[in-house]
């Protein structure tokens, strides 16, 4: 699949496969299911093995990498393409051969890691990386984070933080998407208000929009409460203790969070899409049935598409935060990560550092389809000519990615069923919240 090492005529995986008989199974075992399994392992025993042997100013030799990811459609996919092409005319000695799954991609990955044949380099979601990290499944990145030329430090901290694990690098954020407030500047008018920036004041602008314009409501949120999650932090609560060892957003602030969410929907002042007869938020905003939705960069390109006329009446503001709060949004962020038993632990290394440097980075995130990781790029002057997508990035600073350690997948499985009955009117914030985190802390941790 991958290129050999030019000083041994045996690859990693041969040495991975011959000293580890039983690793691909235990691997598809843990790494299987919906993450409900407690995961073990430090995540630095195969990944700090590959990167030692490697760690030379050797040249790296002519190289052939895997790359895996998904795409939301066939643009994304010619435009990462048109990246590795990029890469590709600088590093004569390196192919890489990408490939976009479409469906299951996790599960898929899932499989290939437990066997050992896994992509050279792949697409992580944040969500489901302390599973693989804590499973030793990825190669370790420390040596790129030491690398001057990538300064990491020039990354958002929750961003690059969020791939990390038991201290170490297994990830480089490829880039993200925060959460804003989208909200129709023609219809605020109506209703003579402007962008809220407390929890009052966005009280405030959805009843003056109900009583003052014919939207169907003011504005649209998932059942499952998506931005509860946001509000959580801002109000000064947190999803898990500081160790990661039990579930702790049953916390008076997270009950005020989601208590603020229910009067807005006992006031008619926020529906669901089933309510609405609208598949999602962008749908509701362009068809004017709504007007604001907290939502993200993804909305743009949907609303330039099919609403045009209507896209040039949105804007973007940050989250409005309640009284004595903090700035707080929900971020969500993909990695470039490393199998632990690739052939090309170098050349990987390498591709990652082009695909993510501060050119490679500015050129994905210059089409649009999501933000740049890199701090420095918000005097990129796309983002100056772009100021609803710089307003986007700067929430980067003050973001908290939707990922809560190896279990994280098993405790918003728990979570989201409660919140959804709590949305339903079904049962209070407390309980939800209350019956949520006893379920986690008794099933999970």
């Amino acid at each position: 699949m991958s290129g050999k090492d030019s000083r041994t005529s045996v690859t990693r995986r041969q040495v991975m496969a011959a000293t580890g008989a039983t690793s691909a199974a235990l691997l598809s075992g843990c790494l299987g299911g919906n993450g409900d399994e407690q995961s073990s392992g430090s995540g630095d025993q195969s990944g700090e093995t590959a990167t030692d042997a490697d760690a030379t100013e050797t040249p790296i030799p002519q190289t052939s990498l895997s790359l895996a990811g998904w795409a939301a459609d066939d643009t994304e996919s010619e435009l990462l393409k048109q990246r590795i092409s990029d890469f590709e005319s600088t590093h004569d000695n390196i192919d890489v051969s990408y490939s976009a799954v479409q469906a299951k991609y996790k599960q898929k990955l899932k499989t290939q890691l437990g066997a050992g044949n896994a992509p050279d380099v792949f697409y992580v979601d944040a969500n489901y990386f302390g599973s693989f990290a804590a499973n030793d499944v990825l190669l370790s990145l420390d040596e790129l984070e030491a690398d001057q030329e990538l300064d990491t430090d020039d990354f958002f901290e929750p961003l690059i933080d969020a791939f990390r694990h038991d201290g170490s690098l297994y990830g480089v954020p490829k880039d993200f998407s925060t959460l804003g407030l989208f909200y129709n500047t023609e219809l605020f008018d109506q209703a003579g208000v402007e962008a809220p920036e407390t929890w009052s004041e966005l009280k405030q602008a959805l009843a003056a929009v109900a009583e003052k314009t014919d939207v169907k409501a003011p504005m649209m949120e998932y059942g499952n409460a998506r931005m509860w999650k946001a509000l959580l932090y801002q109000n000064g609560g947190q999803m898990l203790s500081d160790d990661e060892s039990e579930a702790v957003f049953a916390s008076d602030e997270g009950v005020e969070a989601l208590e603020y969410m229910l009067e807005l929907r006992d006031e008619g002042l926020l529906a669901t899409p089933d309510e609405l007869g609208a598949g999602w938020h962008g749908a509701g905003l362009g068809t004017e049935e709504i007007a604001a939705a907290i939502i993200g960069p993804w909305t743009f390109p949907f609303l330039a598409e099919n609403h045009p006329e209507v896209d040039e009446k949105i804007d973007v503001a940050h989250l409005p935060i309640p009284e004595g709060g903090q700035k707080a949004t929900s971020a969500y962020t993909v990695s470039y990560s490393v199998a632990y038993n690739t052939d090309s632990p170098a050349a990987s290394r390498e591709l990652i550092k082009g695909l993510t440097s501060s050119e490679g980075m500015q050129k994905w995130a210059e089409q649009g389809l999501a933000l740049s990781a890199r701090k420095s790029h918000q005097s990129l002057q796309f983002y100056e000519d772009h100021p609803r997508y710089k307003t986007l990035l700067e929430a980067g600073e003050w973001s908290v990615p939707v990922a809560y350690g190896p279990n994280s997948e098993a405790l918003l499985n728990r979570l989201h069923p409660e919140l959804e009955g709590a949305m339903l009117g079904q049962q209070s914030a407390e309980a939800a919240l209350t019956k949520a985190q006893e379920k986690i802390n008794t099933e999970v941790f």
